[in-house]
Formats: C-alpha cells, sequence, structure tokens
C-alpha cells in the first residue's frame, strides 16, 4: 500500500493507528532508536555541517558540489523518513517530523498528506502553524488553491503567528491568482501579503533591508492587481504610499526601490508632490546620529541642530561617486552656513584605506588627512558600527537625508547623478529659505 493512500484511508476509517496509516514496514532501519525531532534535524542540518566542512577545507564554491550536497541532503531525508515510518508506533509529534523529512526530501504527496493528518488531530500549536506552512506550499504547487486557503485562515485563527510566515503563504497565493489571472483575489492576497511585511518590520527591528524588500514587492504585486483590474489610480497610489513610509520609516533604500516602481509604473508621475505636502510627511523627528569619533565638529544630537537645516552625507573614503558629491558639499555649506545649513558626512570604519588594511586608529587617522587634503569645510562622523545605516536604511552610497529646522525629514536623495546633485540642491535652498 502506498503512503498517500494509507493516508486516504485513515481519514475514511474510525480510528485506526497512526503506523496503521502510514503502512509501517518491520525492516533493519528500524534499530534506530533516535527520536523523530532527531532524525528531522539531523537531515535538516546536513548543508550546514558540510559547508563548515568545505570552509574549514577552504574550497572555492562549486556550483556542482553545491547541488550534490543539496542531493545528498535529500538522499539523508529520504533515509531518515524511512525509518522513522518503519516503527510500529509513531506519537503525534512523530508525525510532524515526519512531514518535515518528506518536505526535504521534496516530497510534495508525502509532505501534504503527513501534515494533513497531523492537522488533522493538532489544530493547536507551534507544529500546526508550522505544518500549514508546509500545506500551503504542496497545495499551491499543485494547484489545490482551496485548501491553500483554507491553510491560511486556520493560520490567521491559531497561535502563535509568525509576519515571515504569513507574508510567504500570502506570496505564494498572490502569486498563484496572478498566473490564474484571478486579479481579484491576487489583490486580497497582496494586500494581506503587504499587512504581513509591515507587521514584520515592527517585529524585526534590525532587519531592515528585508523588510524593504518584503514592503516593495508586496506593494508592487498590489499595484499590478490593480492595474490588471482597471484601477490604476489606486496602484499609483499603493506605490506613492509606500515611498511616504520611507520617510516614516526613515529607509533611503525603500525610498528608491518605491520612487523606481512608481516611475515604471506612471513616468509622468509628479515626484515633487509628496515633497511639497509638508502635512504627508513624518512629524515625529529623525533618528539621532550615534558616533564614537567626531572630526572637526563638536558632538551634537540631532535636537541640538533645531532651527537648523541639517544635511546627513551618508559616504565612504574609497567610494568613487561619494567623492564625486564632495565638491558640491562643500560648496553648500560654504554658502548656506550663514543661513543655518548644517553638513555632517557620515561614515564607519571599512578596515582599510589607501588600498592597504587599516586598524580603526590608523582608518581615524586617514580620515583626518583626507578631509584636510579634500579642504572639506563641514564635520565628519565616525561610527565603529553601521549602526547609523541600519537607522536610515542605508544600503548603498552615496545617500543623503535632508532634514528641516523643525526636526523632520524633508528629502532623501539616493544617488550622485547629475540629476540627484541638482535636485538635492534646489531643496537645499528651498528649506534654508523658509
Amino acid at each position: 500500500m502506498k503512503f498517500a493512500t494509507a493516508v486516504l484511508l485513515l481519514l475514511l476509517s474510525c480510528a485506526p493507528s497512526f503506523a496503521q496509516a502510514l503502512d509501517v514496514k518491520t525492516d533493519a532501519t528500524a534499530k534506530d532508536d533516535r527520536s523523530a525531532q532527531a532524525l528531522f534535524e539531523d537531515a535538516n542540518g546536513y548543508l550546514g555541517r558540510r559547508y563548515q566542512e568545505f570552509n574549514k577545507k577552504q574550497l572555492p564554491y562549486d556550483a556542482r558540489l553545491e547541488a550534490q550536497t543539496r542531493k545528498e541532503q535529500q538522499e539523508l531525508a529520504v533515509k531518515n523518513a524511512t525509518i522513522l515510518k518503519a516503527r510500529s508506533s509513531l506519537s503525534k509529534d512523530d508525525i510532524y517530523y515526519l512531514g518535515m523529512l518528506h518536505h526535504l526530501a521534496g516530497d510534495a504527496d508525502n509532505a501534504l498528506a503527513t501534515m494533513r493528518l497531523f492537522l488533522k488531530s493538532n489544530p493547536d500549536g507551534a507544529l500546526a502553524q508550522a505544518a500549514r506552512n508546509v500545506v500551503v506550499l504542496y497545495s499551491v504547487k499543485k494547484g489545490l488553491l482551496d485548501e491553500a486557503n483554507k491553510a491560511v485562515e486556520s493560520y490567521a485563527h491559531h497561535k502563535p503567528q509568525n509576519a515571515d510566515d504569513r507574508y510567504r503563504m500570502e506570496f505564494l497565493l498572490a502569486d498563484a491568482y496572478k498566473r490564474a489571472k484571478d486579479y481579484a483575489a491576487m489583490m486580497t492576497h497582496a494586500k494581506d501579503m503587504l499587512a504581513a511585511a509591515k507587521e514584520f518590520g515592527k517585529t524585526n527591528k534590525t532587519e531592515v533591508f528585508k523588510r524593504d524588500e518584503m514592503l516593495v514587492k508586496s506593494a508592487a504585486l498590489l499595484a499590478d492587481a490593480y492595474v490588471q483590474s482597471n484601477q490604476k489610480a489606486q496602484g499609483v497610489k499603493t506605490l506613492e504610499d509606500l515611498r511616504r513610509m520611507a520617510f516614516e520609516l526613515p529607509s533611503g533604500n525603500l525610498y528608491k526601490l518605491a520612487t523606481y516602481r512608481l516611475a515604471l509604473l506612471d513616468s509622468s508621475f509628479d515626484f515633487d508632490k509628496l515633497l511639497e505636502d509638508v502635512s504627508a510627511l513624518p512629524q515625529a523627528p529623525a533618528p539621532d546620529i550615534i558616533a564614537s569619533q567626531w572630526i572637526d565638529q563638536t558632538p551634537v544630537k540631532l535636537s541640538d541642530l533645531r532651527g537648523k537645516v541639517v544635511l546627513l552625507d551618508f559616504w565612504a573614503h574609497w567610494c568613487g561617486p561619494c567623492r564625486i558629491t564632495l565638491p558640491n558639499l562643500s560648496r553648500w555649506q560654504d554658502t548656506y552656513k550663514d543661513k543655518g545649513l548644517v553638513v555632517l558626512g557620515l561614515t564607519h570604519y571599512f578596515g582599510h584605506g589607501g588600498q592597504k588594511p587599516m586598524t580603526p586608529g590608523e582608518e581615524l587617522l586617514y580620515l583626518r588627512d583626507f578631509k584636510k587634503r579634500n579642504k572639506l569645510p563641514y564635520g565628519i562622523v565616525v561610527d565603529e558600527t553601521v549602526a547609523n545605516d541600519y537607522n536610515y536604511g542605508v544600503n548603498s552610497i552615496p545617500m543623503s537625508f535632508l532634514i528641516d529646522r523643525e526636526g523632520r525629514l524633508r528629502y532623501i536623495s539616493p544617488g550622485a547623478s547629475d540629476e540627484e546633485i541638482e535636485a538635492l540642491g534646489k531643496m537645499i535652498k528651498k528649506l534654508v529659505d523658509e
């Protein structure tokens, strides 16, 4: 009797044992007395163990070796699943770990059937929620969208819940409905994706770039669903709201991605509209600066600079595009300092300078000399960590943030193109004249 057939018979019968349902076979593999969880963790940890071995041997990356290692993991999962199925009786948790072994092995039929069986008697708890993730994955792959929807609904009514898991399940459904051209259902799940992405951001403060990726992917899917439903204006608004959210977080990375998506959707969009409506921007003050060293600048907090217009420029001494912006930063500082402009260059230690390795102390000296040689008239802020980058969502440089006299973030400049430099210059003049 095949495993899937056995599960079907179990669902139709009164109450046979798990062992009967799984068509247990007794052979030599039953001598392995490790727990079901240990058998799963053995297979689940295989890649990590092998990669550690490769690193110790300093092996270069090899795609064929990676493929072979993944195949070995699947084979181990099949072996351990066979060991588990051969036992005379299986507990409820054993059924879950058997389903996870089938999942690792890429055995869609048995993974789906086993998790259905587990959930039939175990609707609550962390294992049940994880089982629903597996059910959604394979039911979507098989085109069983009604079953996937029911699993997501059940997930929403049980605890614990994880925003990352909810996001993945909603994405699978949104993408499936997109391929099916059911744009109403796609829209529903894209909205739930976006809600899960926002919740992920609230509970995972350090994973800012993963958060941004989740927000952009869900908003882009939602905007696409609107467009396909002849509601382009709503699609534009979705991405416009995402761009506004970049100021609230703040995140230069999200601003850059949202602006790009918005330009693709509507090339005629008025990108200055958000900047002109101050009431639409966040009223909370921008995140404060974290620093271990200040070069030619008295240590300050942003709250100390209220009444000033502050330009925070994220840069690095080795960055070519950053160096392109330096003359403009110097010119703006000299031109507008009497009107209250304060330019601060934010950076951190990178462990090198002048094409050679450097300690933090050596790099600090290098930065001081760099500032002097380039006649930079503004202060440089140096930190030992990348905390400022995370607080402002900076994953590419140069990137600048312009803060008004009230301490509100008013402009983000994510690059060093002529257009970006010109736009930033105009915005600086606008704020110092306010």
